[in-house]
């Protein structure tokens, strides 16, 4: 059984903002969601996990996630790019 994220959208008024807020952070034909919370359990994520959103209190939305990328911002704060599935 494949492990899930759940990641909870702060700002998120519906599915539908959700969904455009997504769209707008594609670049070159990738989707990904940077957070600073890196997955201890990245290769169990990846072999078939999912990424479930929480809008308002309800898991209202899933991507696949295709690739976990930590890395350090110019800031000097670890990070990672959650690479999804669009």
């Amino acid at each position: 059984m494949p492990l899930n994220m759940l990641k909870l959208c702060v700002g998120a008024e519906s599915f539908e903002h959700q969904e455009q807020s997504v769209k707008a952070r594609w670049s070159a034909g990738h989707c990904f969601h940077t957070t600073r919370m890196v997955p201890k359990r990245m290769e169990e994520l990846l072999d078939g996990g999912s990424l479930y959103w929480g809008i308002k209190g309800h898991v209202q939305g899933r991507q696949i996630l295709r690739d976990i990328e930590p890395f350090v911002g110019p800031d000097g704060i670890r990070r990672c790019r959650l690479h999804l599935a669009g």
